[in-house]
């Protein structure tokens, strides 16, 4: 990495005086005189969060991390995730440091063929019977705290930063107490859906018709923010660095306001929806009478809603970025994160545009792109001298915690 050739360099150079060096400096050095140590840097200020890496640098490693796993059927996923953390967690510093990533490729090996036996029971179910499906369904909402506590736990056990690794205490009970709501308000949603619709013919009424719609978004409305509170709560509240705990403040109202508001912009995405059917009306219509008609048909929906999503994304994005860091706190410091909607917006817009224009190629510029705003649209605000706290948690037994990591699985859960 960008360490390693920096460490080459300086390697292959002799060290040598500049020629601009002071002459009292030089003078010194004859004699035998030990110069002053330099200043510490001086931590107390706010200190930014940084990006160093390039699209150019990850774009090889996304191009052999493709390669490789077509080639293995899938299999050098694993491997491809641990690349793609640890390029994006070794070019995150803050204070002068950086974070890095530890996990091991079987442990996520082993939660993917996890993932992938869940899937397969789900859709096996289907061709059982509705009943099985709904049994299965049942059990899979069943198991998600479970899930969600184990991939929280793998997550910060093989995070790092200065050496030391950080640690999630939250428990498979708390999981359950906070995390169960959102998968039970689903299945409960699924399951009235499919009793409504099985109750009444083809054609349905109008009322029906509402019935099956609204409901399960009122019930979706009041569940969702709760759900993320509860979820942000859960994962924030049990973490710790070294021997410091983090704190979660945000209270549930606040993520109600913002899911309120990203409503009123999922509305707003009807307008550049619509402008994008109308401009390729005549073209859809063309390539909905060739052969491949229905992927056609398929790739223009899936666009459609995109226009609508890309109002809400950016919106949903800043501004839970913004209220779950400017609430968490570690020990006395606290952070802070000023990630503006339009930006992202532009970031979203323009990356869509480029990766469609390239077919896909600029998909890991744009990986890039926008982990840099977001990385560095935060800020960690020490409450005294960051120098101290540093240097506290350096003296602690750094590989004394995260040695079982080993031992659990990782589960790809967007969080």
């Amino acid at each position: 990495m960008a360490e390693a050739t920096i460490e080459g360099r300086a390697a292959s150079q002799p060290l040598r005086l500049q020629d601009d060096e002071p002459p009292q400096r030089t003078a010194a050095v004859a004699v035998g005189v030990k110069p002053a140590a330099p200043a510490e840097q001086d931590f107390s200020a706010p200190q930014r969060f940084e990006f160093t890496g390039t699209g150019s640098e990850y774009f090889r490693i996304w191009v052999v991390n493709l390669l490789l796993t077509i080639l293995t059927l899938g299999v050098y996923s694993a491997w491809a995730k641990v690349r793609r953390l640890q390029y994006f967690y070794r070019n995150t510093r803050v204070a002068g440091t950086i974070f890095d990533y530890h996990g091991d490729p079987k442990a996520i090996l082993k939660g993917r063929i996890l993932a992938l036996v869940l899937i397969a029971a789900y859709q096996i179910s289907f061709d059982i019977s509705v009943v099985a499906a709904v049994i299965v369904a049942l059990i899979l909402a069943g198991i998600t705290p479970w899930l969600l506590a184990r991939a929280f736990r793998f997550k910060m056990a093989n995070s790092s930063y200065r050496g030391l690794r950080f640690h999630f205490r939250g428990t498979v009970g708390e999981a359950y107490r906070m995390l169960i709501l959102f998968p039970v308000v689903l299945a409960f949603i699924g399951l009235f859906i499919w009793s409504i619709v099985v109750s009444y013919s083809r054609n349905p009424g109008i009322g029906v018709i509402l019935l099956t719609t609204l409901l399960p978004l009122i019930a979706l409305g009041v569940t969702v923010p709760l759900a993320h509170y509860c979820l942000k709560r859960y994962q924030h509240d049990n973490a710790d660095y070294g021997r410091t705990s983090f704190y979660f403040h945000a209270r549930a109202s606040a993520f109600f306001k913002v899911y309120g508001k990203a409503v009123g912009f999922f509305f707003l995405g009807a307008i550049p929806a619509a402008v994008f059917g109308f401009l390729t009306a005549g073209l859809f219509a063309f390539l909905q009478k060739t052969i491949f008609g229905w992927l056609f048909a398929l790739v223009y929906g899936l666009l459609n809603a995109y226009a609508f999503y890309l109002f809400v994304r950016p919106y949903l994005e800043s501004r839970i970025q913004n209220l779950v860091w400017n609430n968490t706190e570690l020990g006395m410091h606290r952070f802070e994160s000023a990630a503006r909607a339009r930006s992202l917006l532009w970031i979203h817009a323009s990356n869509l545009a480029l990766i469609t224009l390239t077919c896909g190629l600029y998909k890991p510029f744009a990986a890039v792109r926008l982990a840099k705003y977001r990385i560095e649209s935060m800020t960690l605000v020490p409450s005294g001298d960051l120098n101290e706290f540093l240097a506290d948690h350096c003296n602690d037994h750094a590989g004394a915690i995260g040695q079982e990591a080993g031992d659990l699985f990782d589960i790809d859960i967007a969080l």
